[in-house]
């Protein structure tokens, strides 16, 4: 059996996702100790709760220490099923931190089928769902894992009520190679506000301000498109994405009440430019690490943040690979 400290690095709940999706996709059992100890409210969220309890359906995993508080859990998967599977968080939990966990075991599908998943799709901490739609999702695709994803409805803190769609198709995973990010190609955006919000455009605010931005610091115009929604809990948010032609780079905000939508609009702007380096972003640079280690190859990062070391290490406890990290590069190398 794999033991984990959950304290180690960051610390939080990613460390849990990462160690039972390996867990998943390998078979290897897997005891996970100290979990989030250094948090405010230490032990299992609701979230993480959902988490390894839709790993576990996946692959018909047997668990103890499955419940909210607790500092330590043990997950001893089984064979992973390949058929559709619906989800509800039942909260405003991320429905991307969750997909998260499922994508790496779901590499092995052998059919194309479905995940759907209710809860948060647009709430803090965690990447907005059309960040994985329009910026994670089509990096993957280029290195063969096909899956394309449906927002049917948002979801907002603190009701959630949210619904996507993953659709997975064909799975032909191949080594990594991205260095360099090429040439600019277009900027893209959706900015977007529950129905709540209509009255005061700020959908068309966040936009305006964003492309303002863009204009004036790298000379681009952009396409970003406005929507309003139903949803249970009123919200807002913007996500942009610079396709370039070896990549696409993302940048996000969420809307705060009291938070002018210009300024919503230009942080995402900002998010977006600040991301200078590499050819994937700090956050891709995160998400990407556990498919790194199962194909290997090479991704240049602009950042090298803290989930990402931790991730690292966490992929080396189930995998034989090792990672170097040159300069902003991330090699993953088979033992």
């Amino acid at each position: 059996m794999i033991e984990i400290d959950g304290s180690y690095g960051e610390g939080g709940g990613q460390i849990v996702r990462t160690a039972t999706s390996l867990s998943a996709y390998t078979g290897k059992p897997v005891r996970i100790r100290n979990i989030r100890a250094n948090r405010s409210k230490p032990g299992l969220r609701p979230q993480h709760v959902k988490g390894v309890e839709a790993l576990a359906d996946l692959c018909d995993a047997e668990s103890s220490g499955v419940e909210v508080g607790k500092s330590s859990l043990v997950f001893r998967p089984g064979k992973i099923k390949h058929r559709d599977m619906e989800i509800d968080i039942g909260t405003a939990g991320s429905v991307t931190l969750l997909l998260q966990s499922l994508m790496p075991p779901l590499v092995r599908c052998i059919k194309e089928l479905d995940i759907t998943v209710k809860g948060g799709t647009d709430v803090k901490w965690s990447p907005p769902a059309d960040y994985l739609k329009y910026v994670l999702l089509p990096i993957l695709r280029d290195h063969g894992f096909v899956a394309y994803l449906d927002v049917e409805k948002r979801g907002f803190y603190p009701k959630g009520g949210g619904k996507v769609v993953l659709h997975l198709k064909e799975m032909d995973l191949k080594e990594f190679d991205l260095v360099g990010r090429g040439d600019t190609e277009k900027v893209c955006g959706i900015s977007y506000a529950s129905n709540h919000l209509q009255g005061a455009r700020v959908a068309h605010r966040q936009a305006k301000a964003a492309r303002k931005v863009l204009r004036e610091k790298l000379g681009l115009e952009s396409d970003i498109k406005t929507e309003y929604c139903e949803s249970m809990s009123p919200g807002s948010g913007i996500q942009l994405w610079l396709k370039t032609t070896n990549s696409v780079i993302g940048g996000n905000a969420l809307g705060e009440r009291g938070t002018p939508s210009e300024k919503v609009g230009r942080k995402a702007a900002e998010d977006l430019i600040n991301d200078p380096k590499g050819a994937v972003d700090k956050y891709a640079g995160d998400q990407l690490i556990p498919f790194l280690g199962l194909v290997g190859g090479k991704i240049e990062i602009s950042k090298r943040t803290e989930h990402s070391k931790t991730n690292q290490a966490i992929v080396e406890k189930f995998l034989d690979v090792s990672f170097e990290t040159d300069g902003y590069t991330i090699k993953s190398h088979k033992e």
